[in-house]
């Protein structure tokens, strides 16, 4: 089971290898992986709301083991903060609504799906001041 640090540092991880790819012309595997940051920074936030040192997905399997992001909102005790602040700040709610729209079943999408410009705008929709991870890590 991977610790918060653990899921902490695979998310900058993930972070990195996106930027190695948009960097390579690579943009399907950039916004792929993209999806995995805010996954593994939302898994994060559910260990220090539960206060567990390891991420829980061996216990009630079908409710930790999700890739949905409200769902991990859900159980990171985020949601209602979330839904609140993306009121209040119009590029917060902008940026959860792009990066959020990742499925892992986007591995199977073919080359060219995204564009340089699908690729960028997700990546910063994700490290911006307004970002999902920049938001996240503060609550983690």
């Amino acid at each position: 089971m991977a610790t918060k640090a653990d899921l902490q540092k695979l998310a900058a991880l993930r972070l990195r290898e996106a930027e190695s790819l948009f960097q390579a012309g690579l943009y399907d595997g950039c916004v792929y992986l993209c999806g995995y940051v805010v996954e593994l920074a939302l898994k994060a936030c559910i260990c220090k709301t539960l206060n567990e040192p390891q991420y829980p997905d061996t216990f009630l399997k079908s409710v930790f083991r999700t890739h949905e992001f409200d769902e991990l909102a859900i159980l990171a005790g985020i949601k209602a903060e979330l839904a609140a602040q993306k009121n209040a700040n119009t590029a917060l709610s902008i940026n959860w609504n792009l990066a959020t729209q990742w499925k892992p079943e986007r591995r199977y999408q073919p080359e060219g799906t995204f564009t340089k410009g699908d690729a960028e705008s997700v990546l910063n929709s994700i490290k911006d001041p307004d970002g999902v991870l920049t938001w996240l890590t503060q609550r983690w």
